[in-house]
């Protein structure tokens, strides 16, 4: 990476970590912040003052071949009228200064990346979102569609232009370092009833994204800057707590949120299911993918996963790589591959699977009426697609599908990485989880090599 790059809000959490990612690449680095170059500042990178509040600066840009523009008040704390209008000042007004500053430029940039946030959205429950989806209508989708507008006003300049719409950045400082402190204390636990979904990265591939946004002249609009992994708020806490090994039991209500947050609050409480699209249509890998792997690295240095159990199987299938893949990725088939005894029952699935696509499902495990809904989030026919648990009985349920041929048919692997409710306590019944799991995979083996005319699977 050869280019020069001017990055505002260069002394925030995302921005200190971005041009240490950029700088190791062998970009030129002009880092612009309001204060005197701060400690700790790369000594190759270049220390310009920028202001947005101060109106238009075409200086501070000179000589840059792409703007990643980050700065823009805090959303944290509670709000107040005054506190809700610098939020929506600095970043609306702050990216107009900032395009209006490239408008001044003899040479301008190829390419400028904004900041935006997944606040766009609103509040959805469990709807999938993509880039494609529509603006919510609460204060901070309202701020994020007038941000976005403001940045993709340079595209009149001959400029492309990439939103990106982050989740929560989790890394050593920022959002995870406040999530930690009430668990110091014994006192951690979901925000409200935890079953929002909150879209996280880590700050690592977040930079990483930037990166990518920057070089790759094919991205351009809102890209989703978020893991490809669907968290609820309380799985996120529990997760947190089996990193520092303590409980995570002790739930914050939704009115005392309220009480001591104000409208905050709400933003804290909702939920966004939110996938990556453009990023993985991009080809773009998440090298921090899995939630509490990426907690236990972060908080523990460590990438051991307390309470996260794996399974494995594997069959060899002596059929074409398109019929079997067909064949697994059809919903109405997941019946005649389920034992009988759990009454598998299937509610709602759409005719045809994609990524985005919900399947709803009812079954009795040892005789509990249980409802099961999963989620497509990866789709990479014929040779992959990843499904995971939204609504049922586990904290998480990721299972990834993988179809390889050889040998004149198709190696078939399932991979289940699974995690159990209220842990430590939940890990009391492993065990018969376990047990279950490997039942109904025997079997589904012989189910499946009937289904498809194979005779008894090898």
């Amino acid at each position: 990476m050869t280019r020069t790059v001017a990055v505002t809000g260069a002394s925030g959490f995302v921005g200190r970590r971005l041009i240490e990612e950029l700088s190791s690449r062998g970009a030129r680095v002009i880092a612009l912040g309001r204060s005197p170059q701060p400690e700790g500042t790369p000594r190759e990178v270049e220390w310009r003052c920028f202001d947005p509040s101060g109106g238009p600066n075409p200086q501070a840009f000179d000589g840059s071949d792409a703007v990643v523009h980050l700065a823009g008040e805090s959303i944290a704390g509670r709000w107040d009228a005054a506190k809700k209008q610098r939020i929506a000042t600095s970043r609306i007004d702050g990216t107009r200064a900032v395009v209006e500053s490239l408008r001044g430029l003899s040479r301008r940039p190829q390419v400028l990346v904004s900041a935006s946030a997944v606040g766009y959205y609103g509040d959805r429950g469990e709807e999938p979102l993509t880039e494609n989806s529509s603006q919510g209508t609460d204060f901070l989708a309202e701020v994020c569609a007038g941000w976005e507008a403001a940045a993709r006003s340079a595209e009149g300049l001959g400029i492309r232009t990439v939103c990106l719409r982050s989740g929560i950045a989790l890394g050593e400082r920022g959002a995870l370092s406040q999530m930690v402190a009430p668990f110091k204390f014994g006192l951690g636990g979901p925000l409200g009833s935890g079953r929002q979904f909150v879209p996280w990265i880590d700050v690592r591939d977040l930079t990483a994204l930037y990166r990518c946004a920057i070089e790759n002249d094919a991205l351009r609009g809102p890209v989703n800057g978020v893991a490809p992994d669907c968290a609820t708020n309380a799985r996120l806490m529990q997760g947190i707590g089996a990193a520092l090994r303590r409980p995570s039991l002790a739930p914050a209500p939704a009115f005392a949120l309220r009480a001591m947050l104000g409208e905050f609050a709400e933003s804290l409480l909702q939920s966004q299911l939110v996938l990556p699209a453009r990023a993985l249509d991009a080809g773009f890998r998440f090298e921090h993918a899995q939630l509490e792997t990426d907690l236990c690295e972060l908080l523990r240095g460590t990438a051991d996963r307390p309470y996260v159990h794996t399974f494995r199987a594997s069959q060899f299938i002596a059929a074409p790589l398109d019929q079997v893949f067909r064949f697994f990725s059809d919903a109405r088939n997941l019946e005649a591959i389920t034992p009988p005894a759990l009454s598998f029952e299937i509610r709602s699935a759409p005719e045809q699977v994609e990524r985005g696509s919900t399947i709803a499902y009812a079954l009795r495990l040892r005789g509990f009426p249980i409802r099961w809904k999963t989620l497509i989030v990866q789709w990479e026919p014929p040779f992959r697609f990843v499904d995971v648990q939204l609504r049922g009985p586990y904290r998480l349920w990721n299972h990834t599908h993988e179809f390889v041929e050889r040998g004149g048919g198709v190696e078939v692997t399932d991979r289940i990485d699974y995690v159990l409710p209220y842990a430590p306590l939940g890990e009391i019944a492993w065990g018969m989880v376990r047990r279950d799991i490997e039942s109904i995979f025997r079997f589904r083996r012989t189910a499946v090599a009937q289904a498809l005319e194979q005779g008894p699977a090898s």
